[in-house]
């Protein structure tokens, strides 16, 4: 393997999810999109059936597995489209509730794990090529395998907390890995806890003029807005951003 090989990251799945799609992978293209999104272990994602995405009425906008303790997620507008794609083109087939919404779409039958790991290679291997042909684009990542979903998620997550190594901890709890080590190795990248000193941070004087101090309304909007508690304001910020 060359060195210079990068993850899978989520935007190349679900560019990859959506290229299955159009070649009328629709079972392998639907799990390329959620994969990244969810972050759930391979046995799981691939054990979601139709009860877990038809309410009684619509759609969900919240998957939630028989497993207690599986955090609900998101079904993101994106997820949700294909989803109904995916049952419009079934209407006239009767669908049970306990059928896999990830098909083969050759075959018929649910993906498994014993097989997936080979088929998303060669439609990998096919996708690059074809990326190569037609936009002379020659992208270096690893070989594709059903791991690469929560690789994925898990870069999110970091990027998300700054790389910080509590959360990797996380991180590295969530999936079940035996140690930080078995992380930080898996993922090639360790945790960012440098502090950097900077001294034009946010360029905070952007937008203040020489003259403000004859312009009442810039005054009360400057005083207003930084004599708050800044720490507080941060707190707020993250929790409105969650």
């Amino acid at each position: 393997m060359n060195n210079k090989d990068k993850h899978w990251t989520s935007e190349m799945l679900t560019l990859f999810g959506i290229w299955l799609w159009e070649q009328g992978e629709h079972g392998h293209g639907l799990l390329c999109i959620h994969g990244p999104q969810w972050g759930y272990k391979i046995g799981q994602q691939l054990n979601i059936v139709w009860d877990n995405i038809l309410g009684k009425k619509d759609f969900k906008w919240e998957l939630v597995l028989d497993e207690a303790d599986v955090d609900p997620r998101y079904i993101s507008e994106m997820a949700r489209d294909y989803l109904i794609k995916l049952y419009e083109m079934k209407m006239d087939d009767v669908i049970e509730g306990s059928e896999s919404i990830y098909l083969n779409s050759r075959t018929g039958k649910a993906l498994n794990t014993s097989s997936l790991n080979r088929e998303l290679k060669r439609f990998s291997e096919q996708f690059l090529k074809e990326l190569e042909e037609k936009h002379g684009w020659s992208v270096n990542v690893k070989p594709l395998k059903s791991s690469a979903f929560q690789i994925a998620w898990a870069f999110k997550m970091l990027e998300k907390y700054h790389y910080s190594k509590k959360a990797f901890i996380a991180v590295s709890k969530f999936m079940g890995h035996k140690s930080l080590k078995y992380t930080i190795d898996l993922l090639e990248i360790e945790p960012f806890d440098e502090i950097i000193f900077d001294y034009h941070s946010g360029n905070y004087q952007s937008g203040i003029s020489s003259d403000v101090l004859e312009d009442s309304n810039e005054i009360a909007k400057i005083v207003m807005t930084t004599i708050t508690d800044a720490y507080s304001q941060f707190k707020l910020s993250i929790n409105n951003s969650s």
